[in-house]
């Protein structure tokens, strides 16, 4: 019951975060199309790869530091470590603003993308780095209900809601990309307001005494962190990324149609994680196995019926759902059909990476994520000009299902019990 509930609120924000993605979604191609849809993509995924680099991992560090000094009352803690890190970060969007200008035509070329996109998406370069600052910050002091909005809802609703605005004086395929810079410069602002607001409503009784963290510390704890979150990111953007170099516009936007309707199925997945890791953490530290295994299969149990009917419905009416984005998407329909298939292994395989996360196993599932991401990129080049999004799709989900598998034996042999859920199977 715990699971439920604790995953039921955050499940809401994700759930309202999908309507409004695939809302915009179905309405930008089907008023520009497959094309405009594919270059937008593209656009976007150069900023935000570079943009997460840029962060190096401060940004990661930001919750776990700022959650503590507001725990000890430190405010000025919190403040010199907040301005130390968005200094450090702000130089870094620089060099990597300035990189993505001067390097614009030898981008845009290897990514198949117009060279305007990237000149127009550069200038949302530095805010968007400074908004996912501020969006870890606000973390940080456990504002839950702003991080999920932000994070998850914000920056495309925003977009949204400009692109309908802007397209009733004007008609351009440059719209979507202009309504995006538009929100980020917004969102950070407001980002900024509720940072700031949040920040004053600190408690300062019962201050403990801390010493500052320094640079270097500041520093070492973050790059560990941005090397995690590259994996993620080679794991999740790497088909997308190839496909805009091997294929063109037209795929990338089909593909990314199918990838998105896919991650429906993962839906209770996420939402799981997000109440079971604590509880993984807390029970692990009491060194009772059984529990932990037990709170481990009630989550993986979860996590399958909340994700079944999704993916039977995905597996049966694949064609029907991709018409709703245009006739030109179901082309995507068995691409879409691997990639649940795919989702499907991980939704009976459970939170294994969480898991390992929260037991201080992180670095086996790094190694594992490397490994993973090493096949993920072997496919894609081998299987992306034979079979086009099709190989894309092939990759991704052998890929999947290659760390899921590791990770479930690794547990068994140093846990002693399977994470993976069957109905009627024990």
């Amino acid at each position: 019951m715990e699971l439920l509930k604790g995953a039921s609120s955050t499940l809401m924000i994700k759930l309202f975060g999908l309507v409004v993605g695939y809302g915009f979604a179905i309405y930008i191609t089907n008023q520009y199309g497959a094309f405009v849809f594919g270059q937008y993509v593209t656009a976007l995924l150069v900023v935000e790869i570079l943009s997460i680099i840029s962060r190096l991992g401060i940004d990661t560090s930001l919750v776990r530091f700022i959650s503590k000094y507001a725990k000890n009352g430190s405010v000025n803690l919190i403040n010199q470590l907040y301005f130390k890190s968005v200094a450090l970060v702000t130089f870094s969007a620089i060099f990597f603003t300035l990189l993505l200008l001067f390097f614009s035509v030898e981008i845009a070329g290897f990514m198949n993308l117009n060279r305007d996109y990237l000149l127009i998406v550069s200038f949302s370069f530095i805010p968007l780095v400074l908004f996912y600052m501020n969006v870890q910050a606000i973390r940080g002091l456990k504002k839950m209900l702003s991080y999920s909005f932000l994070n998850n809802v914000a920056i495309t609703l925003g977009v949204f809601i400009l692109l309908v605005l802007f397209s009733m004086f004007t008609i351009s395929e440059m719209l979507p990309i202009y309504a995006y810079v538009s929100s980020v410069f917004i969102l950070t602002l407001l980002s900024y307001f509720l940072w700031f607001n949040f920040k004053a409503k600190v408690s300062v009784e019962n201050i403990v005494k801390e010493e500052p963290l320094s640079t270097n510390e500041l520093l070492t704890t973050s790059f560990p962190l941005l090397l995690g979150q590259s994996m993620m990111i080679i794991m999740g953007k790497v088909d997308l990324f190839m496909l805009a170099n091997m294929s063109g516009s037209v795929q990338v936007g089909i593909y990314n149609i199918a990838l998105k309707l896919s991650m429906l199925s993962y839906m209770g997945l996420m939402a799981v994680n997000s109440i079971a890791a604590p509880k993984f953490s807390e029970i692990h530290s009491t060194g009772d196995i059984e529990a932990l295994k037990k709170i481990v299969q009630q989550s993986t149990k979860t996590i399958f019926w909340v994700s079944i009917p999704v993916l039977t419905i995905l597996l049966l009416f694949p064609e029907y759902i991709l018409s709703v984005f245009g006739d030109e998407f179901k082309v995507a329909s068995y691409t879409l059909i691997i990639l649940s298939i795919g989702k499907m292994f991980s939704a009976i395989s459970g939170s294994v990476g969480t898991f390992l996360q929260m037991v201080g196993k992180q670095k086996v599932f790094q190694n594992i994520l490397i490994l993973a991401a090493i096949i993920n990129v072997g496919l894609n080049y081998l299987l992306i000009p034979i079979y086009g999004i099709g190989g894309a799709a092939i990759a991704s989900a052998v890929a999947g299902i290659f760390w899921n598998a590791l990770m479930i034996i690794y547990i068994k042999k140093n846990f002693g019990f399977y994470t993976i859920y069957i109905p009627w199977i024990k």
